[in-house]
């Protein structure tokens, strides 16, 4: 299966929380699919530049209050991250995890999510959206 990832950041956020938000993500996602990361390659001079991402990331903008739903309507995709108030909130992870484990997963409100799975599928759930400005 050719993997299709997308990120979806709430739009009315700060410019950089919406840039850490993606970052943070994009770890997540390298961290679970380092398949997905190129080799490293080098210049000419033989400085070897570090693998980047082999498929397209698209950062795309989504109202707030629409991520729970999407984060929800992509439960049957095999690749589905979310970044939660709580993360924000919490001083350290030990702090996030506390806060995360303290409520069901819909007492959470995403502020960014990364989806990933069939091309179909992940256009189903996001197609609509459009890329973040």
């Amino acid at each position: 299966m050719h993997l299709k990832p997308v990120i979806i950041l709430d739009e009315t956020l700060p410019t950089g929380l919406k840039a850490n938000f993606a970052a943070v993500l994009g770890m997540s996602l390298g961290q679970l699919r380092p398949d997905l990361v190129g080799a490293a390659t080098p210049a000419q001079d033989g400085v070897a530049l570090a693998g980047i991402t082999t498929v397209a990331l698209p950062i795309l903008g989504a109202p707030g209050a629409d991520l729970p739903a999407l984060f929800a309507a992509a439960a049957g995709l095999p690749l589905r991250l979310a970044y939660m108030r709580a993360a924000f909130e919490a001083r350290d992870y030990a702090d996030y995890t506390a806060r995360i484990a303290a409520a069901p997963l819909a007492g959470h409100a995403p502020q960014a999510i990364l989806l990933g799975g069939p091309r179909k599928a992940v256009d189903r759930i996001c197609g609509s959206l459009r890329l973040l400005r």
